[in-house]
């Protein structure tokens, strides 16, 4: 087995990030065809199929997987050396994350700000995603971290606790209580879990969808409904109640990455800030 070329790990982690050779092309500035020929070349050097075509789309071998997490390593420690040539105490490079609504602004970003404007040449790019769709984004390199509401059980990934949020049931103080359920979407489970948690039937209830939880937030302020919401983003909102605040719902905060042999300096700054910076925000105790 030779080397590998680098023209061909590029092709390769672009198509891994989009699931679409046009669009990799296009991100390319290369032909569909050229791409193509890539992707055959590292195959045939690689001795494996490194993706699958099937109904759903383009699917990642386990080898690609691998590969995914070897040009996560060899960017990194990319990075550290071009920065390394400007000074040695500057970062550089992009911290990519995805995660729930919940978490993304109240937690990541006031995490992350102060390290950010000391360090203008790191770029920054969230991705707010239901907690079903991030760990593709994982798995497929398009970020670096993953905030989620549960520790990933594979050998492969570090799951860190960050603490864990309280929901509690809220309504507006100025309009009439009604027993209509703001959700994200059909698969948001929140609401059902608080209900039965607490003793409450959930049969037949009535939900509206509003696809985050800002949208839950100014939805119960328009009195379209009630909503299960964490408590710190609306404590300080006078134009709300909690309608029994011995009623609670409590789900675990973890932030997730792969496990790799060397993790860049802007990661391990990275983790650093996320992790001190939740502990300010999030409940700590089991």
């Amino acid at each position: 087995m030779g080397t590998l070329q680098s023209n061909q790990l590029e092709a390769f982690f672009r198509v891994a990030q989009t699931k679409n050779f046009t669009k990799a092309s296009e991100q390319l500035h290369i032909t569909q065809s050229a791409l193509s020929q890539r992707i055959l070349n590292l195959e045939e050097e690689l001795g494996t199929t490194l993706f699958i075509r099937d109904r759903s789309g383009l699917r990642l071998t386990e080898t690609a997987n691998k590969l995914v997490r070897f040009c996560l390593a060899k960017n990194d420690l990319e990075n550290d050396f071009l920065s390394t040539l400007k000074a040695s105490s500057e970062y550089t490079g992009i911290v990519r994350i995805g995660g729930f609504s919940s978490v993304l602004r109240s937690v990541v970003l006031p995490a992350l700000s102060s390290f950010l404007n000391k360090h203008m040449d790191v770029q920054l790019m969230i991705l707010t995603k239901e907690i079903s769709e991030l760990y593709d984004l994982l798995k497929t390199g398009e970020v670096d971290f993953i905030l989620t509401d549960h520790k990933y059980e594979r050998d492969e990934f570090e799951s860190i606790r960050l603490g864990y949020e309280l929901n509690v049931l809220v309504e507006s103080k100025t309009s009439k209580s009604c027993d209509i359920y703001l959700d994200h979407d059909p698969s948001d489970e929140i609401t059902i879990k608080y209900l039965r948690k607490n003793g409450i039937k959930d049969n037949k209830i009535k939900r509206r969808y509003l696809d985050d939880v800002y949208g839950l937030i100014d939805g119960v302020k328009m009195g379209l409904g009630r909503a299960v919401l964490p408590i710190h983003l609306i404590k300080d909102d006078k134009s709300l109640r909690v309608v029994n605040p011995k009623m609670f719902l409590q789900t675990e905060v973890y932030l997730n990455f792969f496990k790799q042999s060397y993790y860049s300096k802007l990661h391990q700054q990275t983790l650093k800030e996320i992790t001190q910076g939740a502990s300010l925000i999030l409940n700590k105790k089991p």
